[in-house]
């Protein structure tokens, strides 16, 4: 395990980013679990949420022990996960569980930024993970 000291800023942002998404993937299970009926009343899949939320915070978990620890596989997980992430939010949006809100530029706009962000940042704190 790397020390504190030894682990630059840039990974210990990245893994409070990802700490983040995983704790909203968290209260996505419990979420649903708890309004199980009422979600299942209003047509929404209760179990593919729970079931989505829970994959995602296992992955956004074992991401965070890689990064905070300075593993070689953190890298390309890093990228792997952000893009699977981005790929699954805009199907969960659009055929899962389909939004007319109008917000649709700002959404593509934020999505793109965040993982241009998390990429760069990965990016940046290759060497971190290559040691």
């Amino acid at each position: 395990m790397t020390s504190f000291s030894e682990r630059p800023a840039r990974v210990t942002i990245l893994s409070m980013f990802v700490l983040c998404i995983t704790s909203w993937n968290a209260i996505r299970v419990y979420s649903a679990i708890a309004n199980w009926d009422i979600l299942r009343e209003f047509g929404a899949p209760p179990a593919y949420i729970m079931g989505a939320g829970l994959a995602w915070g296992l992955a956004g978990l074992w991401l965070t022990y890689l990064l905070w620890a300075g593993k070689r596989p953190a890298f390309a997980a890093g990228l792997t996960l952000a893009g699977l992430y981005l790929a699954w939010y805009w199907f969960d949006r659009q055929v899962m569980q389909p939004s007319p809100a109008p917000n649709l530029v700002f959404s593509i706009a934020t999505s793109v930024s965040l993982l241009a962000l998390f990429a760069f940042g990965m990016v940046l704190a290759r060497d971190f993970f290559d040691r």
